[in-house]
């Protein structure tokens, strides 16, 4: 009887128990909590395609796995939009409206990307957290980048924000009129690009004018040499010098070219310097045969910067800790004897039979050279 009565007593002891897990089950999640599980969603969805396609073991298998379980971001991104829509004034809006941005593919009308700038510029335009997020932009494609950008440049009060802004505009300009050029140049990159960027914005670089792009481009970095570059820290324009190395094209080169001669620290000129003979060489790489005397005249220029670079500044460190000399004496030495038309180097072996030989043993004969190893 008493066992009876204590099995009652711990059961309706427990009840107020289970009664706050069912409340808490049953709780609503928070804005934040939401976003968080969309982001898990699109991660899950990641690591579930990376691990088949590893497992894959023919380019059939690999393509039919992209083709059916890559996780298309726009999938998410309707869902990110109605979380900011019925959540404007929560700080989470604001990083699941950037997330589209950068993240979306599809573009054009009623698209989510186009109800992002929307309520980006509605309600979000003088955010402070719009200086990481120009960044994030600068490598998106579409026209909606662009049009939010401008919107940015044009409403925030900061001048902070207004550098980002504008150099974020220019790099975008530059990189999307690069990968149209790429894309008729070079057809079989639509499919890759229709893959990677949707097929509204595929079309869109498709049928855009690069030249004026290009342009565009230019005009953006000139207005932020002219009226922001001074202001900003030098850790900053050190890492913008970084980027714009990489990124080529006549407005970026410009721009090297003003910090080089017109920025006033020194540290910034010597990563400007070697930033501006690496561009100048990796475009003369690219040119083709009919543009050899072009491409001769860039890495005339690019020998002269490197060498600028090892005399004047070759103490001065980058973000990495690498010397601007050692690095500019390496890109010397590939540039002098292992650029297309240069000499080759001697090279002194022994063959499978234990024969010694030179390579200029061999000079006025095509030569094919197999370098291999065991570790």
């Amino acid at each position: 009887m008493y066992r009876i009565v204590g099995s009652v007593l711990v059961m309706l002891l427990a009840l107020p128990a289970l009664a706050n897990q069912d409340k808490t089950k049953d709780k609503p999640m928070t804005p934040q909590e939401q976003y968080k599980a969309l982001l898990k969603e699109q991660s899950d969805a990641m690591q579930e395609f990376q691990q088949a396609y590893s497992k894959a073991k023919t380019q059939e298998e690999r393509d039919k796995i992209s083709n059916e379980k890559y996780p298309n971001p726009d999938k998410i991104a309707p869902k990110m939009v109605e979380l900011a829509e019925k959540n404007p004034k929560d700080p989470v809006a604001f990083d699941a409206l950037v997330w589209v941005m950068t993240n979306g593919r599809r573009g054009g009308k009623d698209s989510p990307k186009a109800k992002a700038v929307a309520i980006l510029l509605r309600d979000h335009a003088r955010s402070d957290k719009w200086g990481s997020a120009c960044q994030k932009l600068a490598d998106g494609f579409g026209k909606e980048v662009t049009e939010l950008l401008r919107g940015i440049l044009e409403k925030h009060p900061s001048k902070e924000v207004q550098a980002e802004a504008c150099m974020a505009l220019g790099q975008q300009l530059s990189q999307t009129a690069r990968v149209a050029r790429l894309m008729k140049e070079q057809p079989d990159l639509v499919k890759q690009a229709e893959q990677a960027l949707g097929k509204e914005t595929t079309q869109e670089l498709l049928k855009a004018d690069a030249a004026k792009l290009d342009d565009e481009s230019t005009r953006y970095f000139k207005e932020f040499a002219e009226k922001y570059a001074a202001q900003m820290k030098p850790d900053r324009v050190i890492r913008l010098c970084q980027t714009l190395e990489g990124q080529g094209g006549a407005g970026s080169e410009a721009l090297l070219r003003s910090f080089l001669e017109k920025d006033s620290r020194r540290d910034v000129q010597g990563v400007a310097c070697l930033a501006l003979a690496k561009s100048m060489k990796n475009r003369a790489d690219e040119m083709d045969e009919s543009q050899a005397k072009d491409a001769e005249k860039l890495r005339k220029e690019s020998e002269e910067l490197f060498e600028r670079a090892t005399n004047k500044y070759a103490d001065v460190k980058t973000p990495f800790g690498r010397k601007i000399g050692d690095q500019a004496k390496g890109e010397l030495f590939e540039l002098r004897n292992l650029s297309v038309g240069k000499q080759a180097l001697e090279i002194e072996g022994e063959d499978a039979d234990s024969k010694k030989f030179k390579l200029s043993d061999y000079r006025g004969k095509v030569v094919l050279l197999d370098f291999w190893g065991h570790w």
